[in-house]
């Protein structure tokens, strides 16, 4: 069986990883534009070989795995269409998915199968390769009405497989979520380093960047990326953006009344308990979730797809 892995960064190396501990008799191909990561890839054994011919390298694969931003997936879907054989599963791992399954749908051939993919990782993973790093992540798994069960069991596989938790959610949902939950916050980063950027101090004194601005502005998404995020998702973005400028609004009143302070600790007060509370409940995972398969019944689901799928031709 073969896995082709196209995106050769963190997520994909370390989906790679991840794959080669819980699926060792599995066939690992990469593929990345870039030849250092592809290197990369190969020291770290996240993959057994590379190919820098994207079609070539989703030859003969049962499962793709698309670990691209989002900008890069309409193009890369559109031209491994013609190489993919009846019967493989797509998946990607971008952060929005109506976006996705649009292009999924325009331009896939009706004979493969796709399944888009988000897998939300813990808070504190750090920004480099780990087999672990989908440890305790919840998998966001969005599949059509039309997708075959066998591609849907095979998705859920996946992220038991990856030490993760499956969840099946409607794609606009998904992505009204992550308008809260990953744009917003990508915002508010671009919007300090805005700010920074006109501020004389950036150049007198660039030293007083501290660990708690360099957290805010970490990890913002690629410019053609994040714009096309953005734009795909501007209604709940929008939502989202008007709560938030309510809420500095109201910071901004309290700053200006000479007898705000009790409001602004009663602020810090209830935001720090929402914090601990998000925590707790984020280290106890999600009721009723299932854990993550400890025999064989999932692999034998994922990779036992040619009782399930249709025959392919070879």
């Amino acid at each position: 069986m073969q896995i082709t892995i196209v995106g050769l960064g963190t997520m994909g190396v370390s989906l790679g990883l991840a794959l080669r501990r819980a699926l060792p008799q599995v066939r690992l191909v990469g593929h990345d534009p870039d030849p250092e990561r592809a290197r990369e890839a190969l020291r770290h054994q996240a993959v057994d070989r590379t190919d820098w011919n994207l079609p070539g390298a989703c030859e003969g694969a049962d499962l793709v795995l698309l670990a691209l931003p989002l900008a890069e997936i309409e193009g890369t879907l559109r031209a491994i269409a013609p190489a993919l054989e009846e019967g493989t599963l797509v998946m990607d791992t971008a952060e929005l998915k109506a976006p996705v399954m649009g292009w999924a749908q325009a331009h896939l051939p009706t004979a493969v199968a796709f399944i888009g993919g988000h897998p939300i990782l813990r808070p504190d993973v750090r920004e480099e390769p780990d087999p672990h790093l989908f440890r305790d992540a919840l998998y966001c798994l969005t599949p059509t009405p039309q997708a075959p069960a066998w591609a849907v069991e095979a998705a859920a596989g996946l992220a038991h497989r990856l030490g993760a938790r499956p969840l099946f959610v409607d794609p606009v949902e998904h992505d009204g979520w992550m308008a809260a939950l990953e744009q917003l916050p990508a915002l508010v980063g671009a919007a300090l380093l805005s700010v920074w950027a006109r501020a004389p101090a950036r150049q007198e004194l660039p030293q007083a960047v501290g660990a708690r601005f360099a957290q805010v502005t970490a990890g913002l998404p690629d410019a053609p990326s994040g714009g096309l995020a953005a734009s795909a998702n501007r209604e709940a973005l929008a939502y989202w953006l008007d709560r938030l400028l309510e809420a500095l609004q109201t910071l901004r009143g309290a700053l200006a009344d000479p007898e705000g302070l009790t409001s602004l600790e009663a602020l810090f007060r209830a935001t720090e308990q929402t914090r601990k509370e998000w925590l707790a409940r984020r280290r106890e995972g999600l009721p009723g979730a299932p854990a993550p398969a400890e025999g064989p019944g999932l692999l034998e689901t994922m990779f036992g797809l040619h009782r399930l799928r249709p025959a392919r031709k070879r």
